[in-house]
């Protein structure tokens, strides 16, 4: 296994590993819906910076679907269900999205699925739950909380499968196209989100977390993302969710300077093993009806 391939995933799962930590701050001044708008206009900005040609194409469904459900739904679902809902239960819910993608191309993709892909997505569910829950032994439930983070973790879902139906997803001038898309179906969202919580406190920490969000996490994650998608399949890439949660929890081990658990560790191993099972019997193909 050539470690090069998988180079642009790895930074991908770092970058947004750490984003949970960047989010949180940015929240603590600005609502999350108008957070998530600020920053996918600040990473339309950037790649609008970048050097390529590019043109809106009004009627190109799949990059129109694709900002609604990987910008738009994806992120107010998994915000508003903060509001409800613990973040220790909303990540354990929105980290089921890789099985759910896999149960979505067995069944309607009819792609070849066997016993071991099963096997290793649950071994690595598992091991992000013993990362997340880390000593706790009860989850309180929120019908409505849930319910949206199940929403989040199905959209992912969907913004996949209309990637998969691109001819080239991570070029700069798709990814501008979907992110412009995505910044057009949140405006809603963000304007009555204003209207009902109009106060917006402007800081230091909050600037920087908006710019590492924006730039670094959407405008170079979403292009490093699908071009995974691209060249390492899309149920391999899907299932490298599995592995944010863990960055997350090492990252606060690191930056807050506490000592690693034993759960985070049995977590982590749990997630590596279920994954290489997954991969070793995952089959290369080309994707599939691209347009």
């Amino acid at each position: 296994m050539s470690v090069a391939r998988y180079l642009g995933l790895i930074i991908v799962i770092l970058l947004w590993g750490l984003s949970f930590i960047a989010t949180r701050i940015v929240v603590g001044s600005i609502s999350p819906l108008t957070a998530a708008l600020v920053r996918f206009l600040v990473a339309l900005v950037t790649l609008l910076v970048v050097p390529r040609k590019r043109k809106i194409q009004l009627f190109n469904i799949h990059k129109i679907l694709a900002g609604f459900w990987g910008i738009t739904a994806y992120f107010a679902a998994e915000n508003i269900a903060l509001k409800f809902t613990s973040p220790t239960n909303a990540a354990m819910i929105v980290s089921t999205a890789p099985i759910w993608y896999v149960m979505f191309t067995h069944f309607v993709y009819k792609k070849k699925t066997n016993i071991f892909h099963y096997l290793g997505s649950f071994i690595a569910l598992i091991g992000v739950f013993v990362v997340i829950l880390n000593g706790r032994i009860y989850l309180k439930v929120n019908p409505i909380g849930d319910a949206l983070a199940f929403l989040a973790a199905f959209s992912w879902v969907f913004y996949t499968h209309h990637i998969v139906k691109l001819k080239d997803s991570s070029s700069i001038a798709a990814i501008f196209e979907i992110t412009f898309w995505g910044v057009v179906t949140l405006i809603p969202f963000s304007l009555f989100e204003v209207a009902i919580s109009p106060a917006i406190v402007v800081n230091f920490k909050g600037i920087v977390g908006l710019l590492y969000l924006g730039v670094l996490c959407s405008a170079l994650g979403y292009v490093l993302w699908n071009k995974s998608i691209e060249t390492l399949g899309d149920r391999t890439t899907t299932n490298a969710v599995y592995i944010i949660p863990v960055v997350t929890a090492v990252s606060e081990v690191i930056i807050f300077k506490r000592l690693p658990t034993l759960l985070l560790i049995l977590g982590t191993f749990l997630v590596v093993i279920g994954l290489y099972l997954f991969e070793k019997h995952e089959e290369r193909s080309e994707t599939y009806g691209k347009e």
